[in-house]
C-alpha cells in the first residue's frame, strides 16, 4: 500500500513539474543599430540589446547587429544595402542549415572581434511571452544594454560566399 501511494505521489510530481514549463520571452525585434565606423574590414556598430541579465542582453545585441547587417543594411554607411537580401523569412528558410548553425550554435561570435559594454538599465519593454499553450504581448522588465560591436565583415562575407548564401563578388 505504501509503495502505491509513493508511486501516485511520484506520478503527480512528474505531471506538475512537466506542466510548469519555463516561460520564454521574445523581445520585439527593432533595429536599434547605429553606425560608428567601417575601415573595409571591421564594422563598428552601437547596438541596444535586451535580456533578463547582462550576458543575454549582450548576446541579443550581437545577434541584432548581425541580422541588421544581413537583412536591412546599415544606414549612413557603405553597407546601407543588406549583405544577404531584404526577404529575411525566405532567405532564412532557403538557407536554413546555415542560419541554424550561425545563430543557433552561436557561430556568429566567430565574426565579432570585440564587444564593448557601454551601459545598461532595467526598463519595462514590450515583449511576447511564450509558453506551451499560448503567446501574448505584454510589458516585461528587461535589462536594456548598449554595446559597441565590432564585426569582421571581410571574413563574414567570405564565409557567406563559401557557404553559397551570397554570390562571390564579380562572378
Amino acid at each position: 500500500m505504501k509503495t502505491t501511494i509513493n508511486y501516485i505521489i511520484l506520478l503527480i510530481s512528474i505531471f506538475l513539474l512537466s506542466s510548469c514549463g519555463s516561460q520564454k520571452v521574445a523581445f520585439f525585434p527593432t533595429s536599434e543599430v547605429t553606425y560608428q565606423s567601417y575601415n573595409g574590414d571591421v564594422l563598428s556598430l552601437r547596438v541596444l540589446g535586451y535580456g533578463g541579465n547582462e550576458n543575454s542582453a549582450i548576446e541579443d545585441a550581437q545577434m541584432r547587429a548581425m541580422e541588421t547587417l544581413f537583412f536591412r543594411g546599415i544606414p549612413n554607411s557603405s553597407l546601407s544595402n543588406p549583405l544577404i537580401g531584404f526577404n529575411e523569412n525566405e532567405l532564412k528558410r532557403s538557407h536554413n542549415n546555415y542560419f541554424k548553425d550561425f545563430f543557433g550554435y552561436k557561430r556568429f561570435l566567430t565574426f565579432i572581434s570585440e564587444t564593448t559594454f557601454i551601459g545598461g538599465q532595467k526598463q519595462k519593454v514590450i515583449a511576447t511571452k511564450i509558453d506551451k499553450k499560448s503567446a501574448k504581448q505584454d510589458m516585461v522588465d528587461a535589462l536594456v544594454v548598449a554595446v559597441d560591436v565590432f564585426v569582421n565583415v571581410k571574413t563574414l562575407r567570405k564565409d557567406l560566399e563559401d557557404q553559397n548564401v551570397i554570390r562571390k563578388f564579380g562572378f
